[in-house]
């Protein structure tokens, strides 16, 4: 079984992989062709909107879970086989998800594409609260004393967000916008219920 203490090189490819997978999220936003007129120029700005919002979304999204990553990663003080490879599955999702991205941005409008993102999603939230839980229950992975009791429950509300986009599923069958809009939620789903817990 592999084990160690040198948890900074998993730290660094996993900031790697989210630079790279950011990064690719804005390839999908390219400069209108053949709008030489103010009038077509608008338009076609205007037809960008649906990629702009899947960007937008997918960015925040992207950086919402590097920061929780990096946040679990504090306190990660060695490392194990399967704790590296949760966190390769983790990231396997983070890299998928400019292609879901994309097909919002393209298809954002169909129920089929709004499931698939926000399944996507979902299991990247549920795969990093997996890394968190799992490190979290060995002492020789995770140092628990330097940790505060509301930080130990910010981290296990992590299930708030997958929760919310598997929720948003239920809510596209009754409108694909409203499923849309319901992710906005996410963001604010587990700083509301720190404060009320």
């Amino acid at each position: 079984m592999e084990r160690g203490t040198d948890v900074e090189r998993t730290v660094y490819f996993s900031d790697a992989v989210f630079a790279i997978a950011i990064t690719l999220l804005a390839l999908e936003i390219r400069v209108p062709d053949g709008a030489e007129k103010p009038a077509a120029l608008r338009e076609a700005l205007v037809g960008l909107w649906p990629k702009l919002f899947s960007f937008l979304i997918s960015f925040w999204f992207v950086g919402t879970y590097w920061v929780a990553h990096h946040r679990v990663f504090h306190h990660v003080r060695g490392y194990d086989r399967r704790l590296l490879f949760i966190n390769l599955l983790f990231l396997m999702w983070i890299v998928l998800l400019p292609f879901s991205s994309a097909l919002l941005g393209e298809y954002g409008d169909q129920r089929i594409v709004v499931i698939i993102y926000a399944s996507h999603v979902a299991l990247v939230g549920l795969t990093l609260y997996w890394v968190w839980r799992y490190a979290s229950r060995d002492d020789r992975l995770m140092d628990g004393s330097r940790m505060d009791e509301r930080e130990r429950l910010y981290n296990e509300l992590g299930l708030s967000v997958p929760l919310v986009f598997l929720i948003s599923i239920g809510v596209s069958f009754i409108s694909v916008t409203a499923a849309e809009l319901f992710w906005f939620l996410a963001f604010l789903a587990r700083p509301v219920l720190h404060r009320v817990l």
